[in-house]
């Protein structure tokens, strides 16, 4: 199985597929994909944000702490990430110079059954599909149980149970969210825990303007990798 950079307690949809692209610089336990992260902006999400990943230990101490630039609009989500800004105890300089990448730009689309994996720098990009379920975007529901009332960044939030479920009831996704009454209940944290770890995302700079949907396409020009990618993967492990 492969491995991803820092997807323990990152099963953040879009977020999650971005750090499975990254798997040379780390020893962490696969996470699959999973887009019910969008629900959790609400039924018709539309904004960009600028957006602090903490990843902490079951101590609560952070060993990664990652900035990024989140936008969402009409069930599509995507995350620019500055790799020169990533911090963490488990990943130098040297691993990021490596790899020749300075930005990384993943865009869910369950419309199109894909997560398109793009390299600006490179102008090249990765195609990964989606299951049918995770496609399922507009069939899954999001349902909110409030724990108390606290204030993040001069938002009057309600601190929510926030759970996205199936249609037949399943449960997809589990966060603590803090969401803002002035900004339409929009989210502005969101924690998740997972194998014993947390994971934080603080939002800042919050416009609930549509933006352009333009961003959610792959720039044209760019050349498609995939294929490439795929062959280079390591063969599977014959079964004994």
């Amino acid at each position: 199985m492969k491995q991803s950079i820092f997807s323990i307690g990152l099963r953040l949809g879009l977020l999650a597929v971005f750090l499975k692209s990254l798997t040379a610089l780390g020893q962490m336990p696969d996470a699959g994909v999973n887009s019910a992260m969008i629900k959790l902006f609400g039924e018709n999400a539309a904004f960009t944000a600028q957006a602090e990943v903490r990843v902490l230990n079951s101590n609560r101490v952070v060993w990664l702490q990652m900035p990024g630039v989140f936008a969402a609009a009409d069930t599509k989500l995507r995350v620019d990430v500055d790799m020169n800004l990533i911090r963490s105890s488990a990943i130098t300089p040297a691993m990021i110079k490596q790899l020749g990448l300075d930005r990384i730009t993943s865009v869910i689309r369950p419309d199109k059954r894909a997560t398109y994996i793009i390299y600006p720098g490179k102008k090249t990009f990765v195609s990964m599909p989606l299951s049918a379920a995770d496609a399922q975007i507009a069939g899954q529901r999001l349902e909110k149980k409030p724990l108390g009332n606290e204030t993040i960044d001069g938002h009057a939030c309600v601190k929510n149970v926030s759970t996205v479920k199936t249609a037949k009831g399943a449960v997809l996704l589990q966060a603590t969210t803090w969401n803002a009454a002035d900004l339409k209940d929009f989210p502005v944290q969101i924690e998740i825990k997972e194998g014993g770890n947390i994971s934080v995302l603080h939002f800042q700079n919050i416009n609930l303007t549509k933006p352009n949907t333009v961003l959610f396409d792959v720039p044209t020009g760019f050349r498609d990798e995939t294929n490439l990618q795929n062959n280079n993967k390591p063969p599977a492990a014959k079964k004994k």
